[in-house]
């Protein structure tokens, strides 16, 4: 299962957040997510992409100006929850072109739809990117 995912830019501000267990104590959480995030920055592209960080596995994928973070249970599969952050990705990709981080920022509420279309309550729902954009695509045909 899939405990949390977030974008990160580069020098390690938090973009997007979505938490699928909220098991964990506020500042317990925010404090073990200041420690992903600086060990997956500080991370050469030579480094494997995921890593154990306590009870979690850690996959990440850096993109150009943003790092997607993925915790995950050790019964998962870390090859295909890296495939998640690449489809999550390409899907932002086909929507806003070249996605920057003024994108993510400037329009949250339509990547936290985009990755809500890929994954649901912690679990893959569609791996499609057409079929993770149809809500944003029948959005923007009614306005």
């Amino acid at each position: 299962m899939i405990q949390f995912c977030l974008i990160v830019n580069k020098q390690g501000c938090v973009r997007i957040k979505r938490n699928y267990k909220h098991d964990l104590q506020s500042e317990g959480q925010r404090q073990m997510e200041r420690e992903i995030i600086a060990q997956c920055l500080a991370r050469n592209n030579k480094q494997c992409s995921f890593f154990y960080h306590e009870n979690l596995t850690i996959v990440y994928k850096n993109f150009t100006a943003l790092c997607l973070i993925a915790g995950i249970t050790k019964d998962e599969n870390e090859l295909a929850t890296q495939e998640i952050l690449n489809a999550f990705m390409e899907s932002l990709v086909l929507y806003f072109g070249q996605v920057s981080e003024l994108d993510i920022v400037f329009n949250m509420e339509r990547v936290y739809m985009i990755l809500d279309e890929v994954i649901i309550n912690g679990s893959v729902a569609f791996t499609s990117k057409e079929r993770a954009l149809l809500p944003l695509q029948l959005l923007d045909a009614g306005s």
